[in-house]
């Protein structure tokens, strides 16, 4: 097949659609498809690794918003001409339903007669809402060009419970994936030498994400203040960045913890499966929108046990795995207790990293998500003939 994976948001935007697409463009070349990822004209950071994949990068002309970092001229340009960079395509699969290049392209590829398919990657607040079947009604463009799909894909009930409020086209859940070969558990020895490198003395409890308000990172701070008062030997370190990066430093030293918190920034993307692999818990203290959550994903192919909040369609991968506790989004007391009592049992946490890795390795790892998206690909290219 030649399978066109299309979207506003691919690199150099970091997030959760982007690495989806990067990661299913390599394993559909892996099953013999050709694949191009079709986004806007900017460096995308990932020019050298696709030319060496053999995966083509299709770069659409435009003026780009600074803000929502969207193509703003095919926001406005007819989906005929997006249609002249898709014509050579046998699917075309958008991603995110509420970016233009994503939406253009489920028209022009219908109107091509090719297999058209969209991934949803978001929800909203209270998404199983009725309040959004009402507003689903007064966004128009919206339903219009969500219609055009044969199939829309989920990445969790949650997203699924939102996009129907928007369109009549099928939805299918298929999960997000994760490589399971690249993030997977490691001997303590390895884990003791990555903390050396690090200078990471102790336990360590790790956040992934960014640091904005709605991933919660504040509550975790405010949990953390009460673990380190529990357990002398235990270290947050938080990965990544954000709009409260400042903040977050300098709640950590209102409350007297600067000293037991590593802010490390970015992290490299041949670090970051070693630093999971080296921890003791993995938290995700999220508050709210948070349609799956791949970095959940990434900790329980390490073998981390998790802890997360029941925000989004992150119950329904923790839940279903077994890889961990779940507490309600913003509760700070809560969140430390489900920590500490990982911390201090021993035999619980290997319990529960290792369910974790068996549903990664079952449901979740590329090898199965890729094969079960290309399934759908060719179900819905049989009718076409």
């Amino acid at each position: 097949m030649r399978i066109a994976l299309v979207s506003d948001w691919y690199y150099p935007k970091v997030g959760g659609v982007a690495s989806h697409m990067h990661h299913l463009a390599i394993h559909l070349k892996r099953r013999g498809h050709d694949v191009a990822i079709v986004t806007n004209d900017l460096e995308t950071g990932k020019e050298k690794e696709l030319e060496e994949r053999g995966i083509e990068l299709r770069k659409i002309p435009g003026t780009m918003s600074p803000i929502l970092g969207i193509n703003l001229t095919y926001s406005l340009k007819s989906n005929r001409e997006l249609g002249e960079y898709l014509k050579d395509f046998d699917v075309i699969h958008s991603h995110h339903a509420f970016t233009p290049l994503s939406l253009k392209a489920a028209k022009a590829g219908r109107n091509l007669g090719k297999a058209t398919l969209l991934t949803t990657h978001s929800i909203s607040l209270s998404h199983e809402s009725s309040l959004w079947k009402a507003l689903g009604l007064t966004f128009p463009l919206f339903s219009h060009y969500l219609g055009f799909p044969h199939r829309i894909i989920a990445v969790s009930k949650a997203a699924k419970a939102f996009i129907e409020h928007f369109t009549d086209s099928p939805v299918e859940i298929i999960p997000n994936g994760v490589d399971d070969e690249v993030f997977r558990p490691i001997s303590e020895g390895e884990k003791e030498k990555v903390k050396e490198e690090l200078s990471i003395e102790g336990r360590v409890v790790l956040y992934v994400s960014r640091m904005s308000p709605r991933k919660g990172a504040h509550v975790l701070l405010n949990a953390f203040q009460r673990i380190a008062r529990e357990f002398d030997d235990v270290v947050l370190v938080m990965v990544g960045s954000g709009e409260m990066l400042p903040l977050l430093k300098a709640q950590a030293k209102f409350l007297g913890i600067s000293e037991r918190v590593r802010f490390m920034g970015y992290v490299p993307n041949e670090l970051l499966p070693k630093l999971y692999a080296s921890a003791d818990v993995f938290v995700l203290p999220s508050i709210t929108a948070e349609a799956f959550g791949i970095v959940v994903l990434e900790a329980m192919a390490s073998g981390v046990p998790v802890v997360a909040t029941t925000v989004g369609g992150i119950p329904e991968v923790v839940e279903r795995s077994g890889s961990g506790l779940l507490v309600p989004p913003g509760d700070e007391l809560a969140l430390g207790q489900a920590v500490s009592r990982i911390l201090a049992d021993e035999d619980f946490a290997r319990e529960l990293g290792e369910a974790g890795r068996r549903a990664v390795e079952a449901e979740y790892s590329w090898k199965v998500v890729a094969g079960k998206i290309e399934k759908a690909y060719e179900e819905v290219l049989l009718p076409l003939g």
